[in-house]
């Protein structure tokens, strides 16, 4: 079987966008839970146990997936409209003629999406698909710095942290999220850049 970049790149993108995220607010939360509700730690959960086993380990990875989809969510709830009024809102100013006459370029091309974004990375696995995984790149990145937004400003919180940590973990929250506007809005980008390329020569 012939495997193309892609093909492991996918991989790449749950493991950065899901597991991560999801393996962090895992190993975390039952100390939560022990700490203010006195509930304990599942023992099928609990990695740092000496006599964890394999089932134990893949019973954690698949949960951290589980929960990571759920985190994934969250953050677009809550960070997606920030993004929108403030990195997203101020690049479409500064590219405006550009991202027009993309969007005018995906319409002509694509009259019946009214998601021009998709509309023209749908394009581009069809017709170029040796360039998804750049772009695919910066969506992964953006989705993992962005639960990592939130995951620090969740751990402000874990039990007896010091005030100078949680400090830290402010600030590593502003920037996770300046790193996340950044690899959104180049993610945005570049598919209307390659879309125009590849439109051109077809």
């Amino acid at each position: 079987m012939n495997l193309k970049p892609t093909d492991l790149f996918f991989g790449l993108i749950e493991f950065l966008a899901f597991i991560i995220p999801g393996f962090i607010l895992c190993a975390t939360l039952p100390y939560y839970l022990d700490y203010y509700l006195y509930w304990g730690i599942p023992h099928w959960l609990d990695i740092t146990d000496e006599n964890a086993s394999a089932f134990v380990w893949i019973a954690f990875v698949m949960v951290s997936y589980i929960a990571g989809h759920f985190l994934h969510g969250i953050c677009a709830f809550l960070f997606n409209p920030l993004y929108e009024r403030t990195q997203k809102k101020y690049k479409l100013r500064k590219y405006k003629g550009f991202i027009d006459q993309a969007i005018q370029t995906v319409e002509d091309k694509l009259p019946l999406h009214s998601n021009h974004l998709k509309a023209a990375e749908a394009y581009l696995r069809v017709h170029q698909p040796s360039v998804i995984a750049d772009v695919e790149k910066h969506e992964a990145n953006s989705k993992l710095f962005r639960s990592l937004t939130f995951l620090s400003l969740y751990l402000c919180c874990y039990p007896r942290i010091e005030w100078i940590t949680g400090l830290a973990l402010i600030a590593i929250a502003a920037l996770s999220f300046m790193r996340f506007a950044n690899q959104r809005w180049t993610y945005h980008f570049l598919v209307y850049e390659y879309f125009c390329i590849v439109s051109k020569k077809d």
